[in-house]
């Protein structure tokens, strides 16, 4: 048995049919030589079902352990308690059941972990690859990091996500030092500080921005999330699934000192990328804010604006960092103070400049379907982790 394989856990509750398939999704992926072992953990729902699938479940590739929980835990403590097997099982790869996984997603988090395991900068290993700002409500794309297959976020993955022994603990002891009010906390987006308590996704992302972690997030996702309704969702919802790898590859990584995409909690380049490949601005002291939402940023900023800066840019490249790495000078990005950045990211001129620059303008019974969309978006998002 080779104890180095990592562990998978899929974490369940009350959606058997969700679960079900996961778990196909699971037994038709590719996995190396060696025992595989694969964990169940169902919490206690007052439902027969899920158990019936976990058990009924035939696992070729190594030990099958089922966890029935015989009180209700809640989402919260059920991951926690999840993760805490990594006391005894070394590397493990957590997956809620609304997810599904690509032929290949085991691969990559065997040779992401390994490949991260002394860099403490690390706190984790996402499956799942990021393209939708939540904070923001946009979308999200990584700029190029060379021959590498991964960049970085000073985000926490929720839908597919792996930690190593080390990576973990090193969590719970700043939880058990901490607690869980993380007030005190800065640089939180908005949108997660006010998740409820039963989240352990917002407490990890305070953990990781107090200690200044990231996440490993890769290009092509290794997992996708169905949205189905559940703790996460009271309706159905398509809107986080990705595109999954399709086709076996050769990963390469690059250390997070060295790569170029690097992002912050809000979804913003870090300033040194933007230095590194414009000169001109190599001599300031700024933060990045182009999507607007940082709402008490000191010192300037790079911003959209319409104002005129100390520099200006185009507001044209997709990603938005790109007009200003290649120094495309124009109109809609400037290097400014926080103020003129916080009047105008409010004002509806930029909202609507940031939708027509993502978007093509809809029809009006596209934004009547929208508005009945966002609303019920509004409603759901309170139990929304």
């Amino acid at each position: 048995m080779n104890q180095s394989l990592p562990t998978i856990i899929v974490i369940g509750y009350s959606r058997p049919d969700s679960l079900t398939r996961l778990l196909g999704s699971l037994r038709s992926a590719q996995y190396p030589q060696g025992n595989v072992r694969l964990i169940i953990s169902l919490d206690n729902s007052g439902m027969l079902e899920p158990l019936q699938v976990a058990s009924a479940f035939e696992w070729p590739h190594g030990d099958k352990r089922i966890i029935a929980h015989q009180t209700r835990l809640g989402l919260r403590n059920h991951v926690l308690s999840c993760g805490d097997l990594s006391e005894e099982y070394g590397d493990i790869l957590v997956l809620e059941d609304d997810l599904f996984v690509s032929p290949f997603f085991y691969q990559f988090t065997y040779e992401a972990l390994r490949f991260y395991a002394e860099d403490e900068a690390i706190a984790g290993i996402s499956l799942y690859s990021q393209q939708f700002n939540q904070t923001a409500n946009l979308p999200f794309m990584p700029v190029d990091n060379g021959d590498a297959d991964a960049y970085f976020m000073q985000l926490a993955a929720s839908w597919g996500q792996a930690w190593s022994r080390q990576q973990w603990q090193a969590f719970r002891q700043w939880l058990e030092e901490h607690g869980t009010d993380i007030s005190a906390v800065p640089d939180i987006p908005p949108d997660i500080r006010g998740w409820p308590e039963s989240s352990w996704l917002k407490l990890h992302n305070a953990y990781i921005i107090a200690r200044n972690k990231f996440f490993v997030y890769p290009y092509r996702s290794l997992s996708t999330n169905f949205g189905d309704p559940g703790q996460h969702f009271n309706i159905a919802s398509s809107r986080f699934q990705v595109p999954l790898q399709q086709l076996n590859m050769t990963y390469h990584f690059k250390p997070l000192a060295s790569s170029l995409a690097v992002y912050d909690a809000f979804c913003e380049i870090l300033p040194k990328s933007i230095k590194q490949q414009n000169p001109l601005l190599a001599d300031y002291d700024f933060s990045v804010n182009l999507y607007g939402c940082k709402q008490h940023a000191n010192g300037l900023q790079l911003a959209r604006t319409n104002a005129r800066g100390l520099h200006n840019f185009s507001l044209s490249m997709k990603p938005m960092e790109l007009s200003v790495m290649h120094n495309v000078q124009g109109e809609g990005i400037g290097l400014i103070p926080p103020q003129v950045a916080g009047d105008y990211a409010s004002s509806a001129e930029a909202e609507y400049g940031m939708y027509r620059f993502f978007y093509k303008f809809p029809s009006p019974r596209i934004i009547f379907s929208g508005l009945v969309e966002r609303l019920q978006l509004m409603v759901n998002r309170s139990g929304s982790r």
